[in-house]
């Protein structure tokens, strides 16, 4: 063969190495989370309505509205108190508003809600038993129990649970697919 057609043939992916596939492969991982990162800044551009380079309530509210109508995930507006979890939720700054590498969480954690809506109504039917609008202590117990299929939760769990979800005085209906996700995510 010629040294040219070494090459091609060296250069055909059968042909590749497992490093310089490694490399192919990470290189595609750096471009497609570029590529992400450029999306989510062109979502702050595109609803920052103030020029401040962050989503405050208002704006993450429009987002997730349009956001979810276009995914088709909700139809309704989220209320100003489930816009309010979710920048708690996500913004590593703890302030009142969230950045551009936070708005996939934030999408991500809002769609995880409004996909579970109808199961969080029955659970607080089910465990809120005196209307509170929040799950206390014991019966966040009582849930990640059943979750669980019978095996209790230590109560170092629930209390880790509920501080994630920043619950500590009693979980909400927004906080709750937020708790229950974890619970899941960490394999109990």
């Amino acid at each position: 063969h010629s040294a040219a057609a070494v090459a091609v043939i060296h250069a055909h992916p059968m042909h590749a190495s497992p490093a310089r596939a490694d490399a192919n492969e990470e290189h595609a991982n750096v471009l497609r989370e570029m590529r992400q990162q450029l999306h989510f800044r062109n979502l702050v551009k595109k609803y920052d309505t103030d020029k401040s380079g962050s989503l405050d309530a208002g704006e993450l509210q429009v987002l997730i509205k349009e956001y979810s109508a276009l995914r088709q995930w909700a139809h309704d507006e989220p209320s100003a108190k489930e816009i309010s979890w979710l920048i708690q939720a996500t913004a590593r700054n703890k302030h009142n508003y969230i950045d551009a590498s936070e708005i996939e969480l934030a999408l991500d954690l809002w769609h995880s809600y409004v996909s579970h809506r109808d199961t969080v109504e029955a659970v607080f039917a089910r465990y809120d038993v005196g209307s509170s609008g929040k799950l206390d202590f014991e019966q966040m117990k009582r849930y990640l129990t059943e979750l669980s299929k019978g095996a209790a939760p230590s109560d170092s769990d629930v209390r880790a649970v509920m501080r994630e979800v920043r619950g500590a005085e009693g979980v909400t209906r927004v906080q709750l697919s937020m708790a229950t996700s974890l619970w899941y995510a960490h394999g109990r």
